[in-house]
């Protein structure tokens, strides 16, 4: 899981070099289709947020809440005594508006392309319950 509660270990970029040439191009015509993102295919592999820099998306290297949580060596938001951040808001609000994708996107293209990013405030909420944090 991601710092802000996106589930890494589904996104098509994680790993996306070990998966091939072939995949790393099919998701970048597909987030091109979907987002507008002009990804070169072989931009399309991370380690997940948390990882090292050089594994990292670079559309995650700027995200304040990433950056925070490591600092702090954090698993995850969910480990953080903070009742509100605006930096994790931040992060949180740009997968808001994934799961209206579900109305105008193939199921397959859903669940391939969409759904990692779905339910990452109950995720973290979620998380943040194991960590005994209260909710926000």
């Amino acid at each position: 899981m991601s710092a802000c509660g996106v589930l890494c270990s589904d996104c098509p970029a994680y790993l996306g070099d070990a998966k091939g040439v072939a995949h790393q191009q099919r998701t970048a015509a597909a987030w091109k289709r979907i987002y507008g993102l002009s990804e070169a295919p072989g931009k399309i592999s991370c380690g997940g947020c948390l990882g090292p820099e050089d594994r990292l998306c670079h559309t995650s290297c700027n995200c304040k809440a990433r950056r925070c949580c490591r600092s702090k060596g954090f698993v995850s938001c969910a480990e953080c005594p903070a009742g509100s951040c605006p930096d994790l808001e931040k992060a949180q609000s740009l997968w808001d508006e994934v799961p209206k994708l579900l109305h105008v996107l193939s199921a397959e293209d859903f669940v391939k392309y969409a759904q990692p990013y779905c339910n990452h405030r109950q995720r973290l909420a979620e998380a943040r319950g194991a960590f005994g944090q209260p909710p926000r």
